[in-house]
Parts: C-alpha cells; structure tokens; sequence
C-alpha cells in the first residue's frame, strides 16, 4: 500500500486544478474526507473544487468549507478527480450528470474502505479491512510527513467518528483508538462532532424514527424488519432523510441475526439499510444482490420500483447466497 501512497503523490503533482468527489446523500466520512483532501492540497498550491450531487446537511457544519460544495462543474477543466468513499463507480451519481466521467482521459484517484469497491480509478487506494475513509487519510498523510492541523484532524475524526457509530460499531478496533487519540492531541474538535452527528435531531426526524420503531417486527428467522411507505411521510410531515440513523436502533434487539429498514424514497426508489452484529454474517453478498454493497455487518442498496401492499420477507438460506427480498 505504501506504493501506492507514493504513486497517489506523484500524480497529485503533476496536477493543478483538482476536482474533489463525495458520494451522493453524504456522511461524515465522505465529507471529512473530501475537505481533508481539499485543505492539505490548497497547501501544496493546488486549485481544488469539492463536488457532492447533494447539498451537505446541517448535521455536518462542524466540518470546514462545508457550504463550498457544488453539484456542477466543467470537467474538462479539472486534470485530475479525486473520488473519496464511495463504494462503486455509480455512488457519486454524477456519472448521470457527466456520462463521459469514467471514459474522459483524465486520471481518477480511488480512495476508499468498502469491499464493493469496483476498483474505478486510474489509481486505486482500497482498503476494506480499515474502519472509514479518513483512516487510509490519516495513514497516507503520516507516510508524507504532512502535517496534519486542527482542521484536518477534525475532518478525519468526523469522519472515523461517524463510520464507527461514535465507537460502538464492530469496526471500532486499537488502530480506531489509536488515530482518534492522536487527532484529539491535534487539536480534532470531538465535542463538537459527537454533538452534531448523535445528539441533535429535529422533531421531525424523531416522529420518523418513532414511525419506523412502531413498524418493526421480529420475523420467524429471528431478523428485525422495518417497512417506511411513501405515505407514511405525508402522515406524519417527514422526508426520507429523516430517517437516517433509525437502522442502527433496529439493530439493537438482541439475538437478532440483523436489522432491516425497507424504505420508499419518493424519487421512484425502494431503499435498503441493513445492520447487523454477529459475527459470520455479510450483509453485503444480500445487499450486492440487488445492486448495491457496503460492509458485512453495515450495507444497503437501492434499486427503481416502488412497494407493494404486502412486502414478503424470506430468509432463505444462512450462508445468505440467495435472493432474500421480495417486493
């Protein structure tokens, strides 16, 4: 890895003016990756533009330079893209927008931690064993000598912060304490990042989530299921973003083989959010089925159609080799 940390340096400086990718609907470690990449390399005297296909929400203005994010730009300006945490070629959505982002001969540097990684760039630093992003960051700006300030320390444990569900999340191992500690000693702002992804939430994310917790159910297969109708938002006077988070408290019943969030998203998606704790169970070969991916024990997808009245749930084998959803 440490070779391609080197290569990742060298193509950065032949570069000048660099176009910074989060994926679509994003989270802290996307984010913080991004701004981090953004505020190391204006240092190295590099023209960078952060781009997100959807405006950062305000659970994120911890982060710096986080309303300097656009969803357009000509790509033919830029002479190098940078993509941070996303797990697929198709996760930035802007391959919608700009059909020739994967074909363009400009090179593309790949830097994220999911197993689903399709390996997209030019220069690709994956590493699915690392609990976030922000963590290969951090290793790659330690073998630079770069020095990392109380920005940059904030962004990257934002980022580790949010990926490890504020350190309870099975990813939560010594190299996780190890990088948080020293981002603190650096200056990372962790009251204000724990405040602002895990202890302020607006009412109406609270009557989604109490909406989606009267819903759930314990299946025959021991799997707690969710299910969020289109018209459960009008009833209630919610968007499907509100309902971010509520998964990881589905995973809470014990004994359970996982949790499952089925969700409508009024753009002619269903959604999927799996969780689980146990070990020897991956989300991701259930999640892959329909498109998407994620981790083993943290996944989703999303795939065009819309619910039916009667949603039928199957588990059909442990191993979780076959297609376990039906809508």
């Amino acid at each position: 890895m440490l070779k391609a940390y080197d290569k990742t340096r060298k193509v950065i400086n032949k570069a000048e003016r660099i176009l910074v990718i989060s994926h679509r609907k994003p989270d802290a470690d996307t984010l913080g990756a991004a701004i981090c990449t953004k505020i190391v390399l204006n240092k190295w005297g590099k023209d960078v533009v952060l781009a997100c296909v959807d405006k950062p929400g305000k659970t994120f203005s911890f982060l710096p330079h986080i309303d300097e994010f656009v969803n357009e730009f000509e790509l033919r300006e830029f002479d190098l893209v940078i993509i941070v945490d996303a797990g697929a070629s198709y996760m930035t959505d802007f391959h919608l927008k700009y059909d020739d982002l994967f074909k363009i001969d400009i090179p593309i540097i790949n830097i994220d931690h999911h197993a689903s990684n399709d390996m997209y760039g030019t220069v690709n630093i994956v590493d699915p064993e690392s609990a976030s992003t922000t963590v290969i960051l951090y290793r790659m700006l330690m073998h630079w000598g770069e020095i990392i300030d109380d920005q940059i320390a904030t962004c990257l444990l934002g980022g580790i912060y949010g990926d490890t569900g504020s350190f309870m999340h099975s990813n939560t191992d010594q190299e996780v304490f190890d990088v948080a500690a020293d981002l603190m000693n650096k200056g990372a702002e962790i009251d204000k990042i724990g405040k602002s992804l895990f202890r302020t939430n607006s009412v109406s994310t609270l009557k989604m989530w109490g909406k989606a917790l009267e819903s759930a159910t314990l299946t025959d297969d021991s799997v707690v299921l969710s299910i969020i109708k289109e018209q459960d938002y009008d009833d209630i006077g919610t968007r499907p973003e509100h309902l971010s988070g509520v998964v990881d408290y589905l995973n809470m019943v014990p004994d359970s083989k996982f949790a499952v969030l089925i969700n409508e998203d009024r753009e002619g998606n269903v959604k999927g959010s799996f969780r689980t704790r146990r070990e020897g169970v991956d989300l991701s070969r259930i999640a892959s089925v329909f498109g998407g991916g994620g981790h083993p024990k943290a996944s989703g997808f999303s795939i065009p159609g819309k619910l039916k009245e009667e949603v039928r749930y199957n588990i059909v084998s442990d191993d979780m080799s076959k297609k376990s959803l039906e809508f």
